[in-house]
């Protein structure tokens, strides 16, 4: 991926990348894409798809109980002083989605 592609890309996610972090996403696209490269090394022509990543049956006794981490709370006045632009009540952003 080339410098403008990331570019572009990131401000269509309202994102405003310094080019350290350009560098840094390039570096990181290279490394992905060899390591798919290497992947097409390994002969895979006798082994099996599997359906699931563990084929195993799942045991619903074993999962962890369904309880909220309130660790990770915000309160409300803490996420308004933290956005760039607010009013009383809510964030304010800009439009995601360009019109043509």
């Amino acid at each position: 991926m080339e410098k403008e592609e990331i570019k572009k890309l990131a401000n269509d996610l309202l994102f405003e990348p310094s080019e350290e972090v350009i560098k840094l996403t390039n570096n990181l696209l290279n490394s992905i894409e060899k390591g798919l490269k290497d992947l097409e090394e390994f002969d895979l022509q006798d082994i099996k798809p599997m359906s699931h990543i563990n084929e195993s049956p799942i045991c619903f006794k074993q999962l962890r109980s369904d309880e909220p981490d309130k660790s990770f709370y915000l309160n409300k006045q803490d996420l308004l002083n933290n956005a760039s632009e607010h009013d009383e009540n809510y964030v304010i952003m800009k439009k995601v989605i360009n019109d043509k």
